[in-house]
């Protein structure tokens, strides 16, 4: 079966959160895997103190991030995307933490599990493993699903209880231990 893109979903939560359209949704057979994880420790010990910090006024958040690494914000309607990522060069494998944040998403001022939890019934999807997480010390869930470009991975969290913000990127062995340690350096600031 073929599973939704991370922009498809991201898309799609959207789209289903303001009531635009309807949304066709991707079915999986078997049964859906629940985890919980802490970014902060479970990210394998990686010295970030010569790293740079992206921070977001608008939106109220920061998180550290590679120094080579480079942070492209988007720019249109729709969701705020940031996109943080690793040089491009011919001979190695692209790297890249997308952060989309939409505003409003949750007006009823739920907590991320149950909004996520509204989310996927609404839009009847089956990821492949689903469950929560600690951004620094901030709660959030996160999905999994593979598509033609391998497995993805998917966080929601709220910031300011009513806007959700989703950071996706694609899992490979050798860059999984750089997005957690920029996972555990997430915080809302105040």
């Amino acid at each position: 079966m073929n599973r939704p893109s991370v922009a498809l979903l991201l898309m799609m939560l959207c789209i289903a959160a303001v009531g635009q359209a309807q949304i066709a949704t991707s079915q999986k057979e078997g049964s859906t895997n629940h985890a919980a994880v802490r970014a902060k420790n479970s990210a394998p010990s990686i010295d970030t103190s010569s790293w740079k910090s992206y921070r977001n006024e608008k939106h109220g958040f920061e998180l550290k991030y590679p120094e080579m690494w480079s942070v492209n914000a988007g720019s249109g309607t729709g969701p705020d995307i940031i996109a943080i990522s690793k040089p491009r060069r011919s001979a190695e494998p692209n790297a890249s933490l997308t952060l989309a944040v939409q505003k409003s998403q949750n007006p009823k001022r739920l907590a991320i599990e149950e909004w996520f939890a509204e989310q996927i019934k609404v839009l009847r999807a089956s990821p492949e493993s689903t469950g929560r997480l600690m951004l620094g010390e901030h709660a959030a869930v996160f999905m999994e699903n593979t598509n033609s470009f391998g497995k993805q991975r998917d966080i929601f969290t709220l910031l300011h209880e009513t806007d959700v913000l989703s950071l996706s990127y694609k899992r490979r062995a050798e860059f999984d231990a750089i997005y957690m340690a920029m996972l555990a350096s997430f915080r809302v600031l105040k």
